[in-house]
């Protein structure tokens, strides 16, 4: 039971992380590091959930997670199993595989939301000097978004082409561009799997905005370099005053969580230190590892 002990202690650490997270300061100052460490929380949760299940139901055959499954297909192990033990390993097994079916149904649900949104684009959007390579919808609220994948679509609306500058507009398309090339629709998915598999866990809920959020400032980040934080701060504060559209399921929008990109935008803070952001990562990735390598470890 100690390896089951050392995956229920590594949980509790991943739930307090996620509890801190939210609270951290530095997260906003680097969000690509703030996205690895939540990418890292999670995989640690639920790696360490179902390895402390699995290492509770296999503990009597002493042979690892890993192994004890192998022998446990096998035949017939060695030492009789109680239904307590043999409770533990379905439910393991039956979480693993529940998440696996949420990944499976994410990934085909989403590549059909961006399928339909293309061949959408392709029937009622057009092109235009103006919009630096961008799909142009005729409609007059405003909206800007990236349609995800290997091959992505910036879409804007005519609303939006009215009400910014083009420097302001070419801040926007660059924001939406990042999303693109970063491809963030990939750092969100496994985010997207867990809300999925657990709908009723506001935790998880609450995980995917803060991730959203990280995901929506590193765009900023890559805007703002291009064309400046004042120049991308007047075209968020031209969204957040204007008749907005949300951007379609799927899609990857410019205007989530406004106000706080606002107030990053306006008050700088420099990153971490680089030593302070290599020791950081070096220590998620530890954290990360320690549930997996307990897989393959004797009880």
């Amino acid at each position: 039971m100690t390896y089951a002990a050392h995956h229920l202690i590594t949980l509790a650490l991943a739930l307090a992380a996620a509890m801190a997270m939210p609270r951290a300061p530095w997260s906003s100052r680097c969000p690509r590091a703030g996205v690895l460490v939540w990418q890292a929380i999670a995989l640690t949760a639920v790696s360490s959930l179902i390895g402390a299940l699995l290492a509770i139901g296999l503990a009597p055959l002493r042979l690892g997670i890993v192994p004890g499954l192998a022998h446990l297909a096998g035949g017939d192990p060695p030492v009789r199993l109680t239904t307590g033990h043999m409770l533990a390993i379905v439910l393991g097994l039956a979480l693993t595989g529940w998440l696996l079916i949420a990944f499976v149904l994410t990934c085909r649900s989403l590549a059909t939301l961006r399928r339909r949104q293309r061949a959408l684009l392709s029937l009622i959007a057009a092109t235009g000097p103006d919009a630096a390579g961008a799909h142009v919808v005729e409609h007059p609220a405003v909206a800007a978004y990236c349609v995800p994948g290997r091959q992505a679509a910036i879409v804007v609306s005519t609303g939006a082409l009215g009400l910014l500058p083009r420097t302001e507009l070419a801040a926007v398309l660059a924001h939406e561009w990042a999303h693109a090339r970063e491809r963030h629709d990939l750092a969100l998915l496994p985010f997207a799997v867990l809300e999925r598999a657990l709908p009723w866990s506001g935790a998880v809920r609450a995980m995917l905005r803060h991730v959203a959020m990280l995901v929506e400032m590193r765009a900023d980040d890559r805007a703002a370099r291009a064309h400046g934080r004042a120049t991308l701060s007047a075209a968020l504060r031209r969204f957040h005053s204007s008749n907005r559209l949300p951007s379609p399921a799927g899609t990857l929008g410019s205007t989530g969580e406004i106000d706080a990109r606002l107030r990053r935008l306006s008050a700088p803070e420099p990153p971490p230190r680089l030593l302070t952001g290599a020791a950081m990562l070096l220590t998620v990735l530890t954290v990360a590892t320690t549930p997996l390598s307990l897989f393959l470890l004797p009880l």
